[in-house]
Order: C-alpha cells, then sequence, then structure tokens
C-alpha cells in the first residue's frame, strides 16, 4: 500500500507521495487548502497512485485545519488515518531531523505513515460536529465573560474611572451574556431533539459531581470513544492517567500526563471539585486519600480519573449510578 502524507497549513498543503517498497519519496506537490485546491489534489492523486494499489494517507491533527481535506480524501475511497502532531515530531527526532520546512514535514509524515501504519480514521457525524461547535462556542463565551469581569473590575477601581469606557465594557457584557443564555438554550434544544443522546445524558447525570453540561462535553469532545473499549482509555483520552517516574533505584514523583483532551481534563477536574464536598462514595474516596496525607490536588485527580471512569462504566452499560455498586469504591481506586 502506497503512503500519502500531506502537511496541512491554514493556507496550503505540502502533499508527498510515497510508493510501496520504495524508501525514497517519489513525487511531493503543493496545494490551497481550499475546496478547489483539495480537488487538484484529489486528482492528482489518483493520477500518480499505482493501479490496484490503495493508498493510505496519514495527516497531523493540526487545529481545525486538517478536517476538510481529511473528509474529502475519505469520501474519495482513501484509508485515512489522524495522528497527533507530537507523534510526528518525535518521530523526526528519532531521525536526527536536521532542519524543518513545510516539504521535510510532509515528508516525514509520509515516512511515518509507511513505518507505523496508524489505525484508520472515520469522520464524527455532521450532528455529532455541530453539537461540539455549539459547546466549544459556549465555552469561549463565558472565557470572554470571565475576562470582561476583570476588565469592568479594573476600571471601576482605577484612580480615575471613566464612564465611557466602562459604558463599552458593560455594553459587551451584556452581549455576551445574551449570547451565553442562547448558547444555554441551543444546548438544551439539541439534548430534546435526540433521544438517544438524551438517554445518554440522563446516565451520565446520575454519577455525582456530573452536570449536563459536562454530560454533553464528554460526548461531543469524544464522538462517543466508539473506539474505545476500556475505562483506561477513558481516561488516557483525557490526559488524567498517571505517568510515573522511575529508574533503577530513582523513584520520583507519579504525574498527571496531560497528554489528552484539555477540555475533558478541566471538566473532570471541576466535577471532581463537586464531587469532593458530597457525601457519596466518590466523596468519601477523596477524604480516604487526603486523609493519608495525599496532596489535595492529587487526591482531586485521582477523583477525577475514578469520576471518568465510572462514566464509562454507566455509559456502556446503560444503568444510571448506584452507589450501592460502590461501597468498595475506596478500596479499588
Amino acid at each position: 500500500m502506497s503512503v500519502f502524507g500531506p502537511h496541512v497549513g491554514k493556507d496550503e498543503l505540502f502533499a508527498c507521495f510515497r510508493s510501496a517498497g520504495q524508501q525514497a519519496t517519489q513525487l511531493a506537490s503543493q496545494f490551497a487548502n481550499t475546496p478547489t485546491g483539495h480537488r487538484n489534489l484529489v486528482s492528482w492523486l489518483e493520477k500518480i497512485a499505482t493501479c490496484g494499489d490503495r493508498t493510505h494517507v496519514v495527516m497531523e491533527s493540526t487545529s481545525v485545519y486538517w478536517e476538510s481535506i481529511a473528509i474529502c480524501l475519505h469520501e474519495a475511497g482513501h484509508v485515512v488515518s489522524v495522528v497527533n502532531a507530537a507523534q510526528i515530531k518525535f518521530f523526526a527526532k528519532s531521525l536526527l531531523r536536521r532542519g524543518k520546512t513545510d516539504v521535510l514535514d510532509a515528508e516525514f509524515i509520509a515516512h511515518d505513515g509507511e513505518v507505523r501504519r496508524p489505525a484508520c480514521w472515520t469522520p464524527p457525524e455532521a450532528e455529532l460536529m455541530e453539537w461540539r461547535a455549539l459547546v466549544r462556542g459556549r465555552d469561549a463565551v463565558v472565557e470572554l465573560i470571565t475576562l470582561e469581569q476583570g476588565r469592568h473590575h479594573a476600571m471601576e477601581h482605577q484612580a480615575q474611572p471613566t464612564s465611557t469606557a466602562l459604558e463599552w465594557v458593560e455594553a459587551r457584557q451584556g452581549v455576551l451574556e445574551a449570547q451565553l443564555k442562547a448558547a444555554n438554550q441551543a444546548i438544551g434544544a439539541l439534548i430534546k431533539s435526540s433521544a438517544a443522546l438524551q438517554s445518554q445524558v440522563d446516565v451520565l447525570v446520575s454519577v455525582p459531581g456530573v452536570g449536563r453540561l459536562t454530560a454533553v462535553t464528554l460526548l461531543t469532545e469524544t464522538m462517543h470513544m466508539g473506539s474505545m473499549t476500556h475505562a483506561d482509555q477513558w481516561a488516557a483520552f483525557a490526559g488524567l492517567s498517571p505517568m510515573p517516574c522511575q529508574s533503577g533505584d530513582f523513584t520520583g514523583k507519579t504525574r498527571m500526563s496531560r497528554i489528552g483532551n484539555a477540555r475533558l481534563r478541566r471538566a473532570f477536574y471541576l466535577c471532581a471539585l463537586t464531587s469532593s464536598r458530597m457525601d457519596t462514595p466518590l466523596g468519601d474516596l477523596y477524604r480516604r486519600l487526603s486523609g493519608s496525607g495525599k496532596p489535595k490536588k492529587v487526591a482531586l485527580i485521582a477523583l477525577a480519573r475514578k469520576i471518568i471512569r465510572t462514566c464509562f462504566a454507566v455509559l456502556k452499560s446503560g444503568v444510571v449510578y448506584d452507589p450501592a455498586h460502590s461501597r468498595n469504591i475506596a478500596l479499588t481506586a
């Protein structure tokens, strides 16, 4: 199988095609990262691909710029894989890479795909992508509201407050509050519009500390985690898995990996803060860990990991959370 490694930029695509069994790059080209450029790339790929040989497309997940070309190539019948950009970076370092250009990046992406043969990627449902955009849009509005609140407070307490500037800030705050209200209504409407989503949210919010927004964030950020079959994969995807540091007689601190989805990690850390104050088996777990001498942050991270594992269990089983099944949670965490 031949490998095609496009390096995706904001405006341009740098393509590198490697024929099956060849060590050197066969062909490279450059296209615009536009619908027209995507069509030209697909046509170019069809012309140079060996007759009867399937092409494996491997690309980095660079922001959102890769999504359109990935969907286009998938619809054209190619096998598509989307990998973490850090994997390509360290693969290039392992080959003692000297220098960095867009063309070199494309070559290393194709070379990495030829060596590792990463798993295939399937485009998510359009409905899920729309839901994810709504949730992320709400998060952006909340961040802006927090920023404007701080700016408003600073202006009120400066030596010579300016009424005009304060009016501008208050006007922006009014717009943002209206957008937040609209976002909440839109997210509530999308939950009601899908019976399947409604049932999944109802199951997830039964877990202590998990709210409706966190439940929707989990479902949309992971696209239902359809390819994951174990709770540890969920924790790893959120960057909540432990990362030990040990070599020979040396044993360092075990830290949180942070290699994963930052939105999920933040959401479940906040869930852990809420759950730690509750009189539930999950809250008991936090109190046992902190009471045994663990730093509070370490105990909260362990609780966040337990919560996301519990979400895995209830979502996979379709059964709401039952504290009766968690009597020994302090012993199994």
